[in-house]
């Protein structure tokens, strides 16, 4: 299909008048780097065991509740009873334990809209995952992680996976982000602080090109973010690194972080992240 001539017109007189809509914040410093966009591809990179899934849990809740995203999501190492106790732990503000059955029922049932769960008990192809998010009544899709999939570990196989994700957004509207690991080089002793360094012997976040699959995944992705934990360190294993490695389209907001300057976000008990002691979530309830 050929583009009508002239198509584009209203979009470059949007952007000469300043009229490109920014994508959508949560309320808090992560809006000057990242922000919710429709049609795109996103990369969440980073270590087993960071936490990658549960910071990914509350940016969720905070765009759900803050703007009505309704999300789909593939959890291929957390059943969703288990997502939906942390999701309405952060949502709620107190240690589930605490919480009456029905604040626990009311909570459940407010979150539900918002939260559609894939059976994690099939090994999807990809393909497949796709197309079950097709059916469902969402605006982004999370796949977590991508190896648990049925795939084709191959280079080719990656870049096919990337390109029917790509077309898959650009049809439906939808975003679909990603949970991937890096490869086994940036678990080495090279990637390490080193012993003049505050957090000597630790490991370092991972650098982008560490992605397992290779380049595939940057050249075709929109958005890529690392998170990071130093899980062993008295003084930050509680305190979760966010840094942007790409922002494919700064024009609807966004931007990379700085060098070795990650966003740092609270674990707060488990009571929803807080960053600069602020907690997007607080005036939800």
């Amino acid at each position: 299909m050929i583009i009508n001539k002239g198509s584009n017109l209203q979009y470059l007189q949007n952007y000469k008048e300043g009229k490109i809509k920014l994508g959508l914040g949560i309320g808090c410093k992560l809006d000057d780097y990242l922000r919710f966009k429709r049609k795109q591809l996103c990369i969440i990179l980073g270590h087993d065991n960071v936490g990658k899934t549960y910071w990914f849990i509350w940016y969720m809740v905070c765009l759900a509740t803050k703007h009505g995203i309704k999300f789909a999501i593939w959890s291929g190492e957390n059943s969703s009873g288990q997502i939906l106790r942390d999701m309405i732990q952060m949502y709620k503000g107190k240690p589930f334990k605490t919480l009456s059955l029905s604040e626990i029922q009311n909570a459940n049932a407010y979150l539900e809209q918002f939260f559609t769960f894939v059976d994690n008990k099939k090994l999807y192809k990809p393909k497949e995952l796709l197309d079950i998010f097709n059916e469902i009544d969402c605006d982004a899709c999370f796949i977590d992680p991508f190896t648990g999939l049925d795939r084709n570990m191959t280079y080719e196989g990656n870049y096919n996976f990337l390109n029917i994700s790509r077309q898959f957004c650009n049809i439906t509207g939808k975003t679909i982000y990603i949970s991937s690991h890096p490869n086994s080089e940036s678990g080495r002793s090279g990637n390490l602080y080193p012993e003049s360094h505050e957090w000597a012997g630790m490991l370092k976040p991972p650098l982008k090109d560490h992605i397992e699959g290779g380049k595939s995944f940057l050249n075709r992705s929109d958005d890529m973010i690392v998170i990071h934990r130093l899980t062993k360190s008295p003084t930050m294993k509680y305190e979760t690194m966010i840094s942007t490695e790409k922002i494919k389209d700064k024009e609807t907001g966004g931007a990379l972080t700085e060098f070795n300057m990650p966003l740092l976000f609270n674990f707060n008990n488990g009571l929803g992240f807080t960053i600069q002691n602020k907690n997007p979530l607080k005036q939800q309830t």
